[in-house]
């Protein structure tokens, strides 16, 4: 499994986990324990960076499969061998 795989399953877990924690909140919030809702608002924010920093960490793979492809990247490494 490449880098880009795992990084869609882990996309796709997050996702999930935010949908699961967006219904508890609300079931929470309507029975009036807004303590624990208060909680989970706090690990569906964490679950948001998280889900960002994938994204993010996504968009650079993808550039490297697409630089790796064209053999931009590895003419860039060897020139950068030839340097040192």
């Amino acid at each position: 499994m490449d880098a880009l795989e795992k990084l869609n399953q882990q996309i796709n877990r997050e996702v999930a986990l935010i949908e699961d924690l967006a219904i508890e909140i609300v079931m929470l919030a309507k029975k009036g324990e807004t303590d624990i809702a208060h909680l989970r608002k706090q690990h569906l924010h964490n679950s948001l960076n998280q889900l960002e920093i994938l994204h993010r960490q996504k968009g650079l793979w993808s550039a490297v499969e697409t630089l790796n492809s064209q053999g931009t990247l590895q003419k860039a490494v060897e020139e950068y061998a030839h340097q040192t």
